[in-house]
C-alpha cells in the first residue's frame, strides 16, 4: 500500500486556540468538544463536573511525574501515546498562558546553568541567545501537542496591548497571552469576547472554509456543523466524478 491517501474531513483532528477575558466562557467552550481531557492548570474545570463529562489531570507537587505544569503535561501525552485514554478524542490545555510560563522558567534555570550567569544579567548578544533558546523549548512542546492524535484545544487568557496615545503608554487594545506561534499552528482561533451578559465568539482564523466569522453557537458544535456541511459537500463532488 502506497504511503498517501486521498485526502477527507472524515476524523479530522482540529487544533485550536480559544482566548478571552476572565469570565467569557473558554473553559466551557472547550469542554464542550468532543470527549475531551483537561490539563487543569487552574484547578477550576471540577466546577463544570455536573455539565460535562471529562478526565482532569492537575499538577501535583508531591508527585514526579506531575510536579510542575511542564512535566504533567509531557507525561500526560505520553500516556496518551501509549493508549491509556482511548475513548478520549480531545486535549483542552487550561490555559496555555500557563504552560508556557513554566516552560520559561524552566529554560531559564537550565540556561543560567548553562551560561554561568542569570538572564537578567545578560548582555543583549547573550539575550538574543537566550530568546532563541526559550523558543526552541518552547516549540518544543507545542509540536509535540501539535502532534497529538486527538483535537487540541489551547485556552488563553487575554492581555492588553500597550501603544502610546495622547502621549503616553496605555492599552489600546486586547490579544491572547501566548507565543506568537500559538496562532500560527492552529487551524482555529477564536476570540470569546463579552459585552455585559451578552458573549460574541469571533473566528479569528480558520483553516474551514466555510466557518462563519462570528458563531451563532458559542460552542465545539458551531465547529462540527461546519465539519458535517464541508463531508457532505465533499460526498456529493465524489459522487458526481
Amino acid at each position: 500500500m502506497g504511503l498517501a491517501k486521498k485526502a477527507t474531513l472524515e476524523d479530522a483532528n482540529l487544533k485550536i486556540m480559544v482566548w478571552g477575558e476572565s469570565g467569557s466562557g473558554k473553559s466551557r467552550f472547550a469542554l464542550s468538544a468532543p470527549n475531551p481531557i483537561v490539563v487543569d492548570l487552574e484547578g477550576s474545570t471540577r466546577l463544570y463536573a455536573n455539565e460535562f463529562d471529562f478526565y482532569k489531570a492537575e499538577v501535583d507537587k508531591t508527585e514526579k511525574r506531575a510536579n510542575n505544569s511542564a512535566v504533567l503535561t509531557v507525561n500526560l501525552l505520553t500516556e496518551i501515546l501509549e493508549g491509556q485514554y482511548p475513548d478520549r478524542k480531545t486535549l483542552i490545555i487550561d490555559p496555555i498562558t500557563d504552560l508556557l510560563d513554566c516552560i520559561e522558567d524552566a529554560s531559564a534555570k537550565k540556561y543560567e546553568q548553562m551560561v554561568g550567569k542569570k538572564v537578567g544579567e545578560l548582555n543583549p548578544l547573550q539575550k538574543t541567545k537566550w530568546y532563541a533558546y526559550r523558543r526552541e523549548m518552547s516549540r518544543s512542546v507545542l509540536n509535540q501537542l501539535k502532534d497529538v492524535p486527538m483535537n487540541l484545544i489551547l485556552v488563553a487568557r487575554a492581555k492588553n496591548v500597550w501603544d502610546t496615545k495622547d502621549g503616553k503608554m496605555q492599552p489600546v487594545g486586547v490579544t491572547y497571552d501566548a507565543l506568537d506561534i500559538v496562532e500560527y499552528l492552529m487551524d482555529i482561533v477564536i476570540q470569546l469576547e463579552k459585552s455585559g451578559e451578552e458573549t460574541k465568539a469571533i473566528v479569528k482564523k480558520s483553516r474551514i472554509g466555510n466557518l462563519p466569522k462570528i458563531l451563532e453557537v458559542k460552542n465545539y458544535s458551531s465547529i462540527e456543523k461546519a465539519l458535517n456541511e464541508n463531508n457532505t459537500k465533499q460526498l456529493a463532488k465524489d459522487s458526481k466524478e
